[in-house]
């Protein structure tokens, strides 16, 4: 096989002799738009209806020229140049086969516009130096029956009607004939989160659909990784039961998404097995909307994990939550009172916000402060349970059930008991009842991965206690700590990748949040 393709061996990948952890962000709303990410949930909340609204209020012409500036303008050069420059090296690009193919019977060929922006994309990201997972979002006919895949009659007809299947095929085959030989485009992720456990009676069709969709790429493309993802939003790989790991050897890669769950290695645990049983590499294709906290805990733990990892989604309408936004247009209050409650939008007004929409797409706002929460570099907020390394001489203390198989004690703060919740869909700080501490007591250390840019970096440690703590970055003890109000405040020198240290000397405490300004 040609080295310059990304490849599979056990559960890594590599390009030649070097191991490649990929780390980037899902290109939602792009190509395949949903109505949250415009805050127009509701009916709008998939790209037919989308559609379908705006040439209702604005007119046929209109609309056309609507869709060819939005993909024009939403994702750019200068969105890869970033993603680029803060030292990220993927996207995932969510396909709808219905804007990028054009199906006659069993046939597909492509939409020479919607192409286009495909290979733009392949373009920047080779100039570049970012790897492009080309994702099956919308499969034709859907594959989930939900919003996600554009399904027009809230069914996963891809498993109902063959004629489906057979046009996926087509899709796939004319994908592989045009960038076999493009090193740049890091695997083919065949079907985006099929079919959710309330449609699980046709599950039995998913592993039969991913090997003809194999068959019918390697037929074509010897080279290109294939990634596999699980049922019910790809968290059930029993639907990979009977695949078997000479099978599994061919360049695959165990894809699963996983949103609002607890940061912890038991979470993933069941996707290791599978990933175990198979010796393929995993990849969590999609996690994200929730708060930066959640951030700092989740991606990081995967980085030490060896999973790589897309995050999702790259960009939202006013937000807080995702690495790129945009301003909420003028008059966009008027569009949703429209769509609630019936209110009278003429042309004239509904243009004139899809105009401005455009206008604040084209000037989106970078937000510094997500990409410093995925990377724990300064600044960024650390909740002491999301540490990576512990020597805990203390018995377990009954509360939080985090991190259940290892040895600290984790606390909800106001004293209950039980699991926690991380649903914190639009970036919301954790609630005070949500609160964990970390209980230390003599003996008691525990540590934490950063990533220091620029030095000194100031921070704080936020706890609760009479105790003696010993902090260090390396194994060197940080010099001139101070205790102020409940705060341990410090610096660190040092640059690069560290390990921040918390030694319980005597005493005990509770430690809370590691600030960095």
């Amino acid at each position: 096989m040609k080295k310059d393709f990304l490849q599979c061996r056990s559960k890594s990948m590599y390009l030649g002799d070097t191991p490649v952890l990929l780390r980037g962000f899902g290109l939602g709303g792009w190509l395949l738009p949903e109505g949250y990410m415009w805050q127009m949930e509701g009916e709008y909340d998939r790209p037919r209806r989308m559609e379908r609204l705006i040439e209702s209020l604005c007119g046929t012409e209109y609309a056309a020229a609507f869709w060819e500036r939005y993909e024009e303008n939403y994702i750019t050069r200068a969105d890869i140049e970033w993603i680029a420059s803060c030292g990220f090296n993927s996207v995932r690009l969510p396909i709808n086969a219905r804007r990028l193919f054009r199906f006659d019977g069993q046939s597909a060929e492509f939409v020479a516009r919607t192409l286009k922006h495909v290979d733009d994309l392949i373009d920047w990201c080779r100039e570049l130096g970012v790897y492009v997972i080309l994702d099956m979002h919308a499969a034709p006919g859907g594959q989930t029956g939900q919003n996600i895949d554009d399904s027009e009659n809230d069914q996963p007809e891809l498993f109902i009607d063959p004629l489906f299947q057979d046009q996926l095929c087509a899709a796939w085959e004319v994908l592989a004939a045009r960038y076999a030989d493009e090193p740049v485009v890091a695997a083919y992720d065949l079907l985006n989160e099929p079919l959710p456990d309330f449609f699980s009676q046709y599950s039995d069709g998913v592993l039969p659909l991913y090997r003809r969709l194999i068959q019918t790429i390697r037929a074509i493309d010897p080279h290109h990784m294939i990634m596999l993802e699980g049922a019910h939003w790809a968290t059930d790989f029993s639907v990979l039961d009977d695949m078997t790991r000479e099978e599994a050897a061919d360049n695959f890669a165990l894809q699963f998404h996983r949103y609002w769950s607890a940061p912890d290695e038991e979470s993933l645990a069941r996707y290791q097995a599978v990933s175990n049983r198979l010796d393929i590499p995993l990849y969590l294709g999609e996690s994200g909307e929730n708060n930066l906290e959640w951030y700092t805990a989740m991606f990081p733990l995967c980085d030490r994990l060896n999973i790589g990892w897309s995050f999702w989604s790259y960009k939202k309408m006013n937000c807080k939550n995702s690495p790129v936004t945009l301003a909420r247009p003028k008059g966009w209050d008027m569009l949703i009172e429209h769509i609630n409650a019936g209110k009278t939008l003429s042309q004239e007004q509904a243009r004139g916000i899809f105009d401005e929409f455009l206008d604040c797409i084209s000037k989106p706002m970078y937000q510094d402060t997500v990409m410093c929460a995925l990377t724990r570099t300064p600044p960024f907020v650390l909740p002491c349970e999301a540490f990576d390394e512990s020597l805990i001489q203390s018995q377990r203390t009954p509360g939080a059930e985090l991190r259940m198989s290892e040895q600290a004690s984790l606390l909800f703060r106001d004293g209950h008991t039980g699991e926690p919740d991380y649903r914190r869909l639009k970036g919301e700080p954790q609630p005070e009842e949500e609160n964990i501490v970390v209980r230390l007591k003599a003996g008691d250390e525990i540590g934490y991965y950063i990533n220091i840019a620029n030095a000194p970096a100031s921070g704080r440690l936020l706890a609760c206690g009479e105790a003696m703590l010993e902090l260090s970055v390396d194994h060197m003890p940080v010099e001139g700590v101070r205790m102020d109000h409940g705060e341990y405040r410090f610096s660190i020198h040092q640059t690069g990748e560290l390990t921040l240290s918390i030694h319980c000397l005597k005493g005990e405490i509770d430690v809370d949040q590691i600030v960095f300004e």
